[in-house]
């Protein structure tokens, strides 16, 4: 089998990891997507087809599939001796795929940014309430709390509780480990239901890869980003 450089692609490809499915209509095979661009996608997977074969693809995003025509270009042994690869060169332009792709990079990255929810928040400055005095490392100007008053009566109001979604939450995420997830957030009889499946899915495995029960949003929210950042 033909092994082709990267330096020999028209288009630069971007690394991402996306659960596929390709092949013809007498065979379909599941892979992960490494890397792809408007011109082409490589591959990986225990599965093959000769070079020069046209295949129908379906590459998954978070929000939908996009169906693609591709021709094998090349394919060979994965890095280090690890799973096969192919190399795909799309036969024609797909608007659609171009745009789940920019709409999915935007997605990762406004996730990337936002904060681990459940995070706690900085310390507030402690009041000295029995001497009346400034909390710690205030100018020595701050104005002391009044005679008798209590910490109840110092201390900031607690913030208000986040807004929970009114009903399921359904999306993709992927790991720093490059694993791919969907997941699913639903309230169940007064608690929040959270399940984890790996894509793509393997056959004759149903079982969720994580589930757990959470009094409200924000924990499941909390236990997914844990289990996301350690899988």
């Amino acid at each position: 089998m033909t092994t082709v450089g990267s330096d020999k692609r028209k288009q630069a490809r971007t690394p991402r990891r996306l659960p596929a499915r390709f092949g013809t209509d007498a065979r379909m095979c599941g892979g992960m997507v490494l890397d792809i661009s408007e011109a082409g996608l490589r591959i990986q997977s225990p599965e093959n087809f000769p070079v020069n074969c046209t295949l129908t693809v379906f590459v998954q995003f978070p929000r939908h599939s996009v169906r693609l025509r591709a021709k094998v270009a090349w394919g060979g042994g994965g890095e280090g001796g690890g799973t096969p690869c192919m190399g795909l060169t799309f036969t024609q332009p797909e608007p659609t795929l171009t745009r789940a792709y920019k709409d999915w990079v935007a997605e990762v990255k406004l996730a990337a940014s936002e904060e681990p929810a459940g995070a706690e928040p900085a310390a507030e400055a402690t009041h000295d309430v029995a001497s009346g005095g400034a909390p710690a490392g205030a100018p020595a100007t701050a104005a002391a709390a009044p005679a008798g008053a209590s910490a109840a009566q110092i201390a900031p109001p607690p913030p208000p509780a986040a807004e929970e979604p009114k009903g399921p939450v359904r999306r993709q995420l992927e790991s720093p480990q490059g694993h791919v997830y969907d997941v699913l957030m639903e309230r169940r009889r007064g608690a929040w239901q959270l399940t984890v499946t790996q894509l793509p899915r393997q056959a004759g495995v149903s079982a969720a890869d994580q589930e757990g029960s959470y009094p409200d949003y924000a924990s499941a929210e909390k236990a997914l980003r844990a289990f996301v950042r350690s899988h």
